[in-house]
């Protein structure tokens, strides 16, 4: 009878390779030699017999073994990769935003020194034409002011209304500081939401194309051992082979539902955010709430839409109060 050795003594341990180009070359080149034929000599020609078939069977088992291993070990590196390029990505942001806040404080000084500047120099126009124009002409420009004043107070009357809901917006939920702070939220969390999709996709691809090879590999060594194993007792044939099955998958599914559960969170937390600022927009605006829960894509594009138009109204009151304010300065 043939001597069984240790299984310890049988596996060939790999070596890992921390360079990921080294590895898919590496890994390349074993894929290739796998379709190789190798001859070996007569003398290490395995002897028939049960212990020299189980003997061979631990050996592929161990094997399968290993490169599990290697791939969970690389699994665990590119985690860590995309862990640091995600924490590189939060320092650059947290610099943009204190770069923003020193421009727009720089912005509003220029602005108050401007509008001072404007106002003296309107102070001093008025002056001059007081004295020159009569008591008739300081009539007529009286009353022109005030159909001026009475127009620019129905205007501001009438878009008043969007600047107090984005004021009340940051003052009831607290989690702004100003009213350029939802628009900063909504693009960060459209910008995060396409990058989780992505890497949603990728990860997922990467666990199908894993799944398709242990599966077409694990067949193969099925089939294989069915040979072998004819002279053995069926029944203990099937247990082993049963066994060695539910071990492997259940291991792969548990890794399955721990990334799947992790995605889940990151998820949840999104379309948690898009919804609570959906139904905010809705209370503000008097609309009912039309887009479902689940719906987070509709709930950002409804968003979107509203903060487009509070720009735009904003921005067509300015230049209209502007020209307004032009014109009566030049008469």
């Amino acid at each position: 009878m043939i001597p069984v050795h240790n299984d310890k003594s049988l596996i060939h341990r790999a070596v890992i390779i921390s360079d990921s180009q080294k590895a898919i070359t590496e890994f390349i080149r074993s894929r290739n030699e796998k379709g190789t034929i190798k001859k070996y000599p007569e003398w290490d020609v395995a002897r028939a017999g049960p212990a020299a078939e189980l003997v061979k069977t631990r050996r592929e088992l161990n094997s399968a073994d290993v490169a599990l291993k290697i791939k969970r070990e690389e699994q665990h590196t590119k985690r860590k990769i995309m862990d640091q390029q995600w924490d590189e990505l939060k320092s650059k942001e947290k610099l943009l935003r204190q770069s923003f806040i020193k421009f727009n404080k720089f912005v509003k000084e220029n602005y108050e020194k401007r509008d001072r500047a404007e106002h003296k120099i309107n102070e001093e126009y008025e002056r001059q034409m007081k004295r020159l124009e009569d008591a008739e002409d300081s009539a007529n420009k009286l009353n022109h002011m005030k159909e001026i004043r009475d127009n620019m107070q129905q205007h501001i009357k009438k878009y008043k209304i969007y600047q107090t809901f984005l004021e009340r917006v940051v003052s009831e939920t607290g989690q702004f500081q100003s009213i350029a702070d939802i628009f900063n939220r909504y693009e960060t969390l459209v910008e995060a939401k396409e990058a989780l999709s992505e890497n949603q996709d990728k990860k997922l691809q990467v666990l199908e194309t894993t799944g398709t090879e242990m599966y077409h590999m694990t067949e193969v060594k099925s089939q294989i051992l069915m040979g072998l194993n004819n002279k053995l007792a069926e029944i203990q044939g099937k247990f082993d082979r049963a066994k060695a099955e539910a071990l492997k998958w259940e291991t792969i599914v548990s890794q399955i539902k721990a990334a799947a559960a992790a995605k889940n969170l990151e998820l949840t937390q999104v379309n948690f955010c898009s919804w609570n600022m959906y139904q905010q927009i809705c209370k503000r605006k008097g609309l009912l709430v039309e887009v479902s829960r689940e719906d987070a894509e509709q709930q950002l594009v409804h968003v979107k839409r509203t903060i487009l138009e509070l720009k735009r109204i904003t921005k067509v009151a300015a230049k209209k109060a502007f020209r307004e304010d032009k014109g009566a300065t030049t008469k």
